[in-house]
């Protein structure tokens, strides 16, 4: 059994928000019954480059670790964003 894990993402998802975006990354990479994690975007109303950044460390991380990392829930200008930084083609869009 694959367990998915979720990082619900704030309204604003910016450098504001790396200490708990690196606890709660960390915490799901590191633990072996979780085969990946997704992000949650469904709240997210702005996104700035520092997010993409940390979004793209990660996967890189998760990658290393064998773990998979998608991202649901994007949605206006928010899935416009990630569009336009091809994130389509480094994470799975569920």
């Amino acid at each position: 059994m694959t367990t998915m894990a979720t990082v619900i993402l704030p309204s604003r998802f910016d450098y504001g928000y790396h200490k708990d975006f690196q606890r709660q990354c960390t915490e799901h990479i590191e633990n072996a019954a979780v085969s990946g994690v997704i992000f949650d975007f469904s709240r997210v109303e702005y996104v700035d480059s520092a997010a993409l950044g940390m979004m793209l460390m990660w996967q890189r991380r998760a990658t290393a670790a064998n773990k998979k990392m998608s991202i649901k829930g994007a949605k206006g200008a928010t899935a416009q964003i990630l569009e336009m930084a091809n994130m389509q083609r480094i994470f799975e869009f569920i």
